[in-house]
């Protein structure tokens, strides 16, 4: 469902879609319901508004077990600039207004991309079914949510530690 850039009119276009996406591209659908108006801000700079909604199915990362986490209207907000307008020069520091930058090429912007890109940023970096979440044991692999292992975990001798050196360097402070 591209958008030609031509066929924006001067006060904007509003849209709204319901879709589905491979969110991790596994194979898995995700259905998604997002709204957006995109806004004229320059020659060919678009200003892009809204909010997405969408329930992933995620992977927990201490026991590994699958969780839906429901993404529940994520604002999104930021520039649809032409790719052809950043120049080569020489780098520099990113400001917070080119933060919030996203880049089209040719006469069409793909909304189903821009939408994608926003739930994932909405997603966290270590997702966890429970705050409470027991995991995995480093040893047996059993999970400790489930049932309590007798398995003991190994700790690293002293002086095996490559951090043991710093004990001789660094002193505690006396409070």
């Amino acid at each position: 469902m591209a958008i030609k850039i031509n066929d924006i009119p001067p006060e904007g276009l509003n849209i709204e879609v319901e879709d589905s996406f491979d969110l991790f591209d596994k194979g898995t659908l995700t259905p998604f319901a997002a709204k957006l108006a995109i806004k004229h801000g320059g020659p060919g700079i678009f200003r892009v508004t809204g909010t997405v909604s969408a329930t992933p199915v995620m992977e927990c990362s201490r026991c590994l077990k699958s969780f839906p986490f429901p993404v529940r209207d994520a604002a999104m907000e930021f520039e649809l600039v032409p790719t052809a307008s950043v120049g080569g020069g020489a780098e520099h520091e990113l400001g917070k207004g080119e933060l919030d930058t996203e880049f089209y090429e040719g006469d069409e912007i793909e909304p189903r991309d821009l939408i994608r890109e926003q739930v994932l940023l909405a997603l966290p970096m270590v997702p966890v079914h429970s705050e409470d979440c027991k995991g995995l044991c480093p040893v047996c692999g059993a999970d400790r949510n489930e049932k309590a292992c007798s398995c003991a975990v190994a700790t690293m001798p002293e002086k095996e530690s490559p951090f043991a050196a710093l004990k001789k360097i660094i002193k505690p402070e006396k409070e």
